[in-house]
């Protein structure tokens, strides 16, 4: 045979095995695809599924969504990597159905995450023994647990392929890999895939050259995305540090690594990751794999293992963008997923067919253990169960722990973002960190007045409240109670003699509109928090803002008519954006040379 005809004929075979990946990552989908549904449990209902469709509807309706009024007293929007506006898979959410495109998304993440696997043990091993390496990893408890926390999922997805990379010396691939992965939603798993692809391309002997433009390329793509965030996180709870509770929550413990390996139903002390289980069979190929030259894999299993642990270190560290430290378990899965490709390349007969049967043995071992994580129903967005005035004019405060089991009642996650509720803090995992001491403080001390001020007219609660909060709605054992007193959206505070006046606002996800006819002078309060990137007019004329309450935005009109405009436009987007631009045309000047 010659060398064309042989490389003919290991593409073939290459992809083969990729169309075979594909179909097999297919059937865990295709049932709720027919029935036009989506999975239900935990983030997919009350956090994901809110999030990606308030996202698309404002991009469907041509505006950019740069900020979310409806939480929080306004956060940025776009600036969280999680809503996915500048990351190329998610604009499906733009262009099909919603239940398709929600499936379709993580479905794509889950054949690109074998996809990448598959070419990267395929370097090294045969193709047989790789195919077994991507099922082992695709179907593994520990990925199958992030379709419900899809920015994890979709970022951990491209890591293997930006490995592949680094391995061939592709460093222009390699770093759009690595800016694809942090488009992807997560930070925390793209710095781990970056510090990953370091280590791949510095053992070529190309030297750190490759590795530099790597960067570049990367830092280049996701600037768009990259400053916004940065400027997000500079006051946010992250850069304060977070409590040493909150970044060891979902610990893994010995008996959570016993379930690694043997699939036990009970006794997890975290639920970050539901489904443990990684395969006996996978496992035990995976003690076969363990020779010399696998140690990478093996150093990356045995970091990934003590980081679960939560050592006291994380509680350290000066940026708390670590959180939940049994996140790294599916790191371990991949590095075990190599080591037992090397322990069936190591064992294996020239057989093709045994292939295959390692490949069923190992679906039909792992996927009905994760069964419970692909639970579905139809789409539905009214699910809340109070009618749609409460939060509608102001914001409803949480006092109690939520149960989980009645999300709904809760309003929990971004649920309100269906109905535009106003919800008095974020699901997001990144807030204010003045707002949330203002929350803190809500919590605390629950009193008429003080709500009032911060524009919280709703509470609900599981406990009842003072007779001068009214009930006003029930469901399960939770009970909406109404502050009438609140303060509206926007209001004209005068003097002289002292009267507060509704305003009329319009929010909206890039500006804010407030129409007042004042009687006399006063300040206009708008019961959004002041970030930067915000800018007011006048009737026109650019105006000052100062802060009320320490936290809200506020201006001086005089008397009569006026047209009150807040416009966001954050500089780090425009920056970021240009920065992306200009990385773009240098690649596509180099590419047509």
């Amino acid at each position: 045979m010659s060398r064309s005809d042989a490389s003919r004929s290991s593409l073939i075979a290459h992809g083969s095995s990729l169309v075979f990946l594909a179909i097999l990552a297919s059937g865990i989908f295709v049932t709720p695809l027919l029935r036009s549904e989506v999975f239900t449990l935990r983030d997919h209902f009350d956090y994901f599924q809110p999030l990606r469709w308030f996202t698309a509807t404002e991009l469907q309706a041509g505006r950019l969504p740069l900020w979310n009024p409806y939480n929080a007293g306004g956060e940025p929007w776009l600036a969280n990597p999680q809503t996915g506006v500048f990351y190329p898979p998610a604009w499906l959410f733009v262009v099909l159905p919603f239940a398709a495109a929600y499936l379709l998304f993580l479905l794509l993440h889950v054949v690109l995450l074998g996809w990448g696997a598959y070419l990267l043990f395929s370097r090294s091993a045969s193709q047989g023994a790789a195919l077994v390496g991507a099922v082992a990893l695709m179907f593994c408890g520990p990925v199958l647990s992030l379709l419900d926390v899809s920015n994890n999922l979709a970022t951990l997805a491209w890591i293997p392929l930006a490995l592949w990379c680094a391995a061939e010396g592709a460093w222009r691939r390699g770093g759009a890999a690595l800016a694809l992965a942090f488009l992807g939603g997560e930070p925390f798993f793209a710095a781990c895939g970056s510090v990953l692809y370091v280590g791949w391309a510095s053992a070529r002997p190309d030297g750190l050259k490759p590795v530099l433009r790597s960067a570049l390329v990367a830092f280049g793509l996701s600037a768009v995305q990259l400053f916004p965030f940065l400027e997000m996180l500079r006051d946010s709870d992250r850069a304060a540090g977070l409590d040493a509770s909150l970044i060891l929550m979902h610990s893994m413990s010995w008996r959570d690594w016993l379930r690694f390996v043997i699939p036990i139903e009970r006794g997890a002390t975290q639920q970050f990751i539901p489904a443990v289980y990684a395969g006996v069979v996978v496992c035990a190929l995976a003690l076969l794999g363990i020779r010399r030259r696998t140690w990478p894999w093996l150093l990356l299993f045995a970091v990934s293992m003590a980081v679960s642990f939560g050592p006291e270190l994380l509680v350290r560290l000066p940026l708390t963008l670590f959180r939940y430290p049994a996140r790294l378990v599916p790191l371990a899965a991949f590095a075990v997923a190599a080591l037992a490709v090397a322990g069936w390349e190591r064992v294996r007969p020239n057989r093709r067919w045994l292939d295959l049967v390692i490949v069923l043995i190992v679906v039909v071992d792992l996927v009905p253990r994760a069964w419970p994580l692909l639970v579905s129903a139809p789409f539905r967005r009214d699910v809340v169960s109070y009618a749609k005035s409460v939060g509608a004019d102001s914001k409803f405060l949480r006092a109690g722990a939520i149960d989980a089991h009645h999300r709904t009642a809760w309003i929990s996650g971004y649920l309100n973002l269906y109905d535009r509720r106003f919800d008095a803090i974020t699901a997001a995992p990144v807030a204010s960190d003045a707002w949330l001491r203002v929350h803190r403080g809500l919590l605390e001390n629950p009193t008429r007045e003080e709500l009032a001020r911060k524009g919280i007219g709703w509470v609900i609660s599981t406990h009842e409240l003072a007779p001068a909060f009214a009930p006003a709605a029930r469901a399960e054992n939770v009970t909406v109670y109404r502050n009438r007193i609140t303060l509206p959206h926007a209001f004209l505070i005068t003097r002289s003699p002292t009267t507060v006046r509704s305003a009329r606002a319009e929010l909206g996800t890039s500006s804010a509109r407030v129409t007042v006819h004042a009687p006399q002078e006063g300040v206009i309060a708008l019961l959004q928090q002041r970030a930067p990137g915000w800018e007011v007019s006048i009737d026109g004329v650019p105006a000052h803002e100062f802060p009320i309450d320490t936290f809200f935005r506020g201006v001086q009109v005089t008397r009569g008519y006026h047209e009150i405009v807040w416009k966001y436009r954050p500089r780090s987007l425009f920056l970021g954006a240009m920065v992306t631009f200009v990385t773009l045309l240098i690649l596509f000047v180099k590419r047509v040379r």
